[in-house]
């Protein structure tokens, strides 16, 4: 099965203290960009068929006080 004419999510989390990453491959922007936009990861990028950073979806920081 060939990527290359596939936009693609890369999606970084934390588990356990290691970096996780994660990429999947969507038909079109749009799916791949709602796709990004539900995720759940730390930081999630949307890359073009062409490998162009296309949408990213960081969290939002709040800060805490013990």
């Amino acid at each position: 099965m060939s990527h290359h004419n596939k936009h693609h999510v890369r999606s970084h989390f934390w588990l356990n203290g290691v970096l996780n990453t994660v990429e999947q491959f969507f038909d079109t922007l749009e799916e791949a960009i709602a796709h990004a936009n539900d995720s759940e990861a730390h930081t999630v990028k949307v890359y073009s068929p062409e490998g162009e950073l296309q949408h990213i979806v960081t969290p939002d920081v709040t800060e805490t006080y013990a």
